[in-house]
């Protein structure tokens, strides 16, 4: 399955399993296949549609095997014994009927996913309405363990309006194997006075090979952040100073090492960070497609799609979201919705 999904333009969910009250000590509680697969959404459960909410107790949890350690990568409202999950009877006399499961909270958050490329049409692919859900979820305090990203936004609205201090930015494209891409994050003029939160998440779909398990993907990214244009450390440095972002600083790392701790050949990555404005001046991502097959050093015919999510946020601006529109007006694209369509659950 990994291997057809990873070559596929196809956005799929699979359920991770109803044995989260299984034994812990023995694993039995942990995601059941398919559901470890990188190229697809594994899909938990959670036990409430408000703000107040956790993982149901039946749905299974992470993590998985590394890469795709993130496991489930999302939850969706599956129901619960005081809250069920409601469908439509069989019987011929129309009624609703309770149950409750990860089947359930898969579809839901394929609904979702759906409506973002019914909402953006052809403007957006399946990956970057994977990326969306990922970059918008709601983890809170919660363990990474039990819900993964964190829980799919509840409202489309969420996902595709931003508030007049935030803009969101959809890269998509691909990248050659041994190239390097610079992502550029949105940023007004002059200097910004408080903090500014910056959320980034990258998805990409990776070709397997399931007889090396230790090396199953045969891509991997690796994203380097340059908060700053004019930060050199030393004199004759090409390139402005990095900043670690997603996961530790990879620089000196042993390979084993920068599996555990820099995500490196992990195929979703998120995180977000908050800094003083005045410590950013046109920061950007490098980003460097690393292919490997077997193990061993590896240059594919074909480049990488790939979809990266960047979201800006600075309280003390009032209409980021104008100004920036305004200053790339020749660089970025306002995505356009081609249709409106009122979700409601």
């Amino acid at each position: 399955m990994d291997d057809r999904f990873g070559k596929s333009d196809t956005l799929a969910g699979i359920a991770v399993g109803n044995d989260g009250e299984g034994d812990a000590d023995l694993g039995l509680n942990r995601v059941q296949v398919p559901s470890d697969c990188i190229n697809a959404l594994a899909i938990g459960a959670c036990d409430s549609r408000e703000s107040s909410w956790k993982r149901a107790s039946y749905s299974s949890v992470g993590p998985g095997r590394s890469p795709g350690i993130v496991k489930p990568d999302l939850v969706d409202f599956g129901g619960a014994l005081d809250r069920p999950f409601l469908t439509l009877g069989i019987s011929s006399t129309p009624s609703l009927e309770s149950t409750g499961g990860t089947s359930f909270a898969t579809p839901s958050a394929l609904r979702a996913a759906a409506g973002i490329l019914a909402h953006f049409e052809t403007n957006i692919s399946p990956l970057s309405a994977r990326a969306l859900l990922v970059h918008g979820a709601e983890c809170d305090e919660h363990d990474r363990k039990e819900v993964g990203w964190g829980r799919i936004p509840q409202s489309l609205d969420d996902i595709v309006i931003c508030d007049d201090d935030t803009v969101r930015i959809v890269y998509q494209g691909s990248i050659s194997p041994a190239k390097y891409q610079r992502v550029f994050v949105p940023m007004p003029d002059g200097l910004i006075s408080g903090k500014v939160a910056i959320t980034a998440t990258i998805c990409y779909k990776s070709r397997t090979d399931p007889h090396h398990p230790g090396n199953y993907t045969q891509a991997g990214l690796d994203v380097s952040f340059r908060p700053h244009d004019q930060k050199f450390s030393r004199a004759g440095q090409l390139h402005p100073d990095t900043k670690s972002f997603f996961g530790k600083n990879s620089a000196g790392l042993f390979e084993d090492e920068q599996r555990r701790d820099a995500w490196k050949w992990e195929n979703c990555l998120h995180d977000s960070h908050t800094y003083m404005g005045k410590s950013l001046k046109n920061p950007c991502f490098d980003i460097h497609y690393n292919s490997r097959l077997e193990g061993r050093d590896f240059r594919p015919d074909v480049s990488l799609p790939y979809s990266m999510i960047i979201s800006v946020r600075a309280k003390s601006i009032d209409d980021l979201y104008d100004q920036v529109v305004r200053k790339y007006a020749t660089r970025l694209e306002p995505i356009r919705p081609s249709i409106e369509i009122p979700i409601r659950t």
